[in-house]
């Protein structure tokens, strides 16, 4: 069913598509935004959910983007590598230079919006990366211009701004940059305890690191000393692709078995050691390899049905090329999904009769859990 509506951003009348039952006669009823529809079997009366229009469009790079990311204060995308998508201006990096991280962001008082990006020298006679680089653009006037860099002993493999500050995973460091009145980064402070740091994520003061097989930390910045402190930790050898903090609490990892956790940091713990260890309270077997999450939802916000069930949406993103949502249930809507989901389970058959219950089992290579 179509129903022209007037488009008041555009000053226009545009169609809106209605799914439903076919029709005979439908309007609008009096003192509300629902509609009435008229069937042969009765009449049926509803709202027409507020989900904006996608506007897609898809335009072929002819190589792999490492990554991106978007400036909202000039509206220009950054790639990484550069490529035919109406390119503004690009920068060629040094022979066998990889950039690997890149963010948009502002630096202490400074005005300016900053591209940052975080290299990696690649030599083939070496198992890792010794050298790479913290580059600093500025966009003006249809051209990126190179504003800073520091030269740094690894390969940066996170970046994003803390405090109006620049924090870095190196190797296996995490370093935090202070931006000078010269525009230079100064070392500020360091944390060491890490294999491979991959991934960052900030909250107020706390600082989450992913590790390559060191599974999930999670650090405090003390201002008045200018150091990190290592709060808590998830002594579980998870190998860590994505993370994310979920509250003060509670943090959301995957690893690279293709499974989801949550753990929880219990700060009313009696005793040091059992602050300082993170518990696992939570593992599913996903089936797909997540590379990265984000706080945000799928629908628009301030519909009221979507409030009431759920607290919290974290999106992730997979290498196949899914997107999914993890997000907080009430209790009882929790237990009548679960009772709903093990009676569709003995009544469907699964591909290959596997059993649901072992496939979302957590599985990894050093053991496996019930999910």
């Amino acid at each position: 069913m179509v129903l022209p509506c007037e488009d008041g951003a555009q000053g226009r009348v545009s169609e809106l598509g209605i799914v439903g039952r076919q029709g005979h006669v439908a309007g609008v009823v009096p003192g509300s935004n629902s509609l009435a529809l008229a069937t042969s079997e009765g009449i049926t009366i509803g709202t027409i959910d507020e989900i904006q229009k996608l506007h897609i469009r898809t335009v072929p790079l002819g190589e792999t983007p490492r990554r991106i990311a978007y400036q909202e204060e000039t509206e220009v995308k950054d790639f990484i590598p550069f490529s035919p998508f109406s390119v503004l201006h690009y920068h060629s990096f040094h022979l066998g230079e990889y950039a690997l991280s890149i963010c948009s962001t502002r630096l202490k008082d400074d005005p300016t919006v900053y591209y940052v990006v975080g290299t990696a020298l690649v030599n083939p006679e070496e198992s890792e990366s010794k050298q790479g680089r913290i580059i600093l653009f500025s966009y003006a006037e249809g051209k990126l211009q190179q504003v800073a860099e520091k030269e740094i002993k690894g390969a940066c493999y996170s970046l994003c701004e803390f405090q109006g500050k620049l924090l870095a995973s190196i190797s296996s460091t995490v370093r935090l940059f202070e931006w000078t009145n010269e525009r230079e980064l100064r070392l500020e402070c360091s944390h060491f305890n890490n294999v491979a740091a991959l991934c960052l994520k900030t909250k107020g003061d706390f600082i989450l690191v992913g590790d390559l097989m060191r599974s999930m930390t999670l650090l405090q910045y003390k201002t008045l000393e200018g150091s990190f402190e290592e709060i808590a930790r998830d002594y579980d050898p998870n190998w860590m692709t994505a993370i994310e903090i979920l509250d003060d609490e509670l943090f959301l990892g995957a690893e690279h078995s293709n499974n989801l956790f949550v753990c929880h940091k219990d700060s009313a713990a009696t005793s040091d050691e059992e602050r300082q260890q993170m518990q696992e309270v939570g593992r599913f077997h996903l089936g797909d390899f997540v590379n990265v999450f984000r706080h945000g939802t799928l629908v628009m916000q301030g519909v009221p049905e979507a409030s009431t069930v759920t607290q919290g949406c974290v999106l992730y993103g997979t290498v196949h090329g899914a997107l999914g949502l993890v997000t907080s249930l009430h209790l009882d809507l929790y237990n009548l999904l679960l009772e709903m989901q093990k009676r569709l389970a003995r009544v469907i058959k699964s591909v290959g009769k596997i059993d649901h219950d072992f496939y979302r089992s957590f599985s990894a290579r050093q053991g496996s859990t019930n999910g």
